[in-house]
């Protein structure tokens, strides 16, 4: 999902008047155990369910660290708020290496510094890419456990199906058979209807290039839906932090949860050949470094970024490109920080033949005030979601020119373009015009690029190189959804709403591959789906850094549960392919150590 900064800046008096009850956390590492049986690095998406699930074994101790702070934050319960915690100090604020083929361009990327990571400062959607996402991947690494089949029970253990909170009637707009009603993640329809939902339906009845879709969920997404959400019935947004640790959970004597501690390095237990990994470096409030010891495991959920960024700060990782940063390897691992793979996206805009939309919003600030107080009296209202509210996907010709030259990387039910219409311009300032507004974005990117480090000081940022736009089928995919984008806008249903395409968008002919490269290099923006840099593989392999099992390959005490270890980037925004991983990791672990 596009990330920039947010809008209504006017509301700072409102917000700052507000607050949320705190869950039980600890204040200080002070209060830190000597040692626990297991200890979760990062609490973010994927982190606070395995740390949910193990401690549901009173017998086990268990502690989370979480370098950001409190999910105690008004613009991360409110859904249309999102926008504000990007540049915020709820985000690590990443920005990438300057990126050649964006015309040189460094890029924002925003990920979650904030109990619940990313789940808690996302756009909220909810889609978990298609059944050939997975059997793709356990296609790859040689084991069934992670096809799509076989991680249904998963699925449905995260997923908790709610009612909008507006209650309008929802019939017609999602399959109920393929969604789970007992999980811990509430996710909902959109509460309340834009004014263009009626034409982006009648746009599925008049264009064959986008047929209605009934739940893009299913497995099978070609078409347009209606998009579902991570916000619960009562309007709220629903993160790992308020699903995973809801108070009955992090209130277990058998969990504990550090805030504001950055975790540094892994160190190892002993010298021998048999490597076992059982200390985590962190640094807290003093600024020196401290540490906790496991007796079972380490789990690493710092994310595609944080991650390899640990590892190789831990000597894992390639001994000569470790030795030229002054790090001594501790395991020779060169897929570390290998392998980063992201969407990318086009943004379009066209000016609107409307009031009614979010600019007019933005503009007015006694309006937002009413808005918020909805929100605030009963969860409803605009506030309410995330300015989405449908969301599809298109695949290319089968016989397009590119596949000529670079094998399909979709299955046959997958889409290589996805598809948004927002009802205006959601992602910054409002603006004196009114606009309309479609992201498009390439779900199978082929571009490989890589986590390295600055330095071996490990609270330096690492050098993040997504490589976007640097594979052939990446460039021809995001010209192809330029134009399908254009269609879907081109479509009788809108005449007469859309107007003229704005600014750069405007003054090219899109038709013109030149041209359109030249719009998209000044233009593209980053998916923030990172996944890849500390891949599983088949058991065995001589690449990668997991085994399906997820545990580090060649060590003992040390397991990676994040977005980082999908080998092969999803049809979909990443959130729920990491729940679903996590779901699966968690019962592994409980397994191996026979946890109830």
């Amino acid at each position: 999902m596009l990330y920039l900064q947010g809008t209504f800046l006017q509301l700072l008096a409102l917000i700052s008047c507000l607050s949320f009850s705190r869950a039980r956390l600890l204040p200080t590492s002070k209060d830190l155990r000597d040692k626990y049986d297991f200890i979760v690095v990062g609490g973010g998406t994927g982190g606070n369910v395995v740390a949910n699930r193990l401690s549901e074994d009173p017998s086990v101790s268990v502690l989370v660290i979480e370098a950001g702070g409190s999910n105690d934050v008004l613009e991360s319960q409110v859904p249309f708020l999102w926008t504000r915690l990007i540049g915020s100090t709820h985000d690590w604020n990443y920005t990438s290496a300057p990126q050649t083929t964006l015309g040189g361009r460094s890029i924002s990327l925003p990920r979650g510094r904030i109990l619940g990571g990313s789940s808690s400062i996302n756009g909220m959607l909810y889609s978990r890419g298609t059944s050939d996402d997975y059997d793709s991947i356990a296609e790859l690494v040689g084991d069934p456990l992670w096809s799509w089949d076989r991680l249904q029970p998963y699925i449905k253990k995260n997923e908790l199906w709610s009612p909008p909170s507006s209650n309008r009637p929802t019939e017609g707009e999602f399959d109920p058979s393929v969604h789970g009603r007992h999980g811990l993640v509430a996710i909902s329809l959109p509460s309340i209807l834009q004014p263009i939902d009626d034409r982006v339906l009648q746009t599925t009845r008049e264009n064959s290039e986008f047929p209605f879709n009934l739940d893009v969920n299913s497995g099978h997404h070609l078409g347009i839906g209606w998009l579902q959400s991570t916000v619960t019935s009562a309007g709220k947004r629903a993160s790992s932090a308020t699903s995973y640790l809801s108070p009955g959970v992090i209130n277990r004597s058998n969990l504990d949860v550090l805030l504001d501690a950055q975790v540094t390095r892994l160190l190892v237990s002993n010298a021998t050949d048999d490597i076992t990994f059982n200390t985590v470096e962190f640094v807290a409030g003093t600024g020196f470094p401290q540490s906790v010891k496991a007796t079972r495991e380490i789990v690493l959920s710092a994310g595609s970024i944080g991650t390899p960024n640990i590892l190789l700060h831990s000597g894992i990782g390639d001994p000569t490109y470790l030795a030229r940063v002054g790090i001594k390897s501790t395991h020779n691992l060169p897929s570390v920080g290998q392998n980063l793979t992201d969407h990318i996206i086009a943004v379009l805009p066209w000016f609107a033949n409307s009031t009614e939309t979010f600019e007019t919003v933005g503009r007015n600030t006694s309006l937002q005030a009413i808005l918020l107080e909805q929100w605030k009296a009963n969860g409803t209202g605009l506030f309410s979601g995330s300015g989405i509210d449908h969301l599809g996907y298109v695949r290319l010709a089968d016989n397009a020119s590119i596949f000529n030259s670079v094998p399909d990387p979709a299955g046959s039910n997958t889409g290589h373009i996805e598809i948004t219409i927002t009802n205006g311009n959601i992602f910054a300032e409002p603006t004196p015009d009114n606009l309309i507004l479609s992201e498009v974005m390439v779900t199978k990117t082929l571009a490989r690029g890589s986590v390295t480090l600055n330095s071996s000081n490990p609270l330096d940022d690492p050098i993040i190189d997504p490589s976007y736009l640097a594979h052939e089928f990446d460039r021809f995919a995001l010209r192809e959804a330029v134009r399908s984008g254009q269609r879907f806008i081109a479509s009788p249903a809108w005449e007469g709403y859309v107007l003229d395409r704005v600014g750069d968008f405007a003054m090219i002919d899109i038709q013109d591959d030149d041209q359109l490269d030249e719009y998209l290099r000044k233009t593209g923006s980053p998916g923030l789906h990172f996944v890849g840099t500390a891949s599983m593989s088949p058991k065995g392999a001589t690449w990668g850094v997991t085994d399906p099992d997820l545990k580090v390959k060649g060590l003992r005490g040390l397991r990676v549960v994040d977005a980082s270890v999908i080998p092969l980037i999803p049809a979909a925004h990443t959130q729920v392919p990491v729940y679903i991983f996590a779901e699966r990791a968690a019962a592994f672990i409980k397994e191996d150590w026979k946890l109830v």
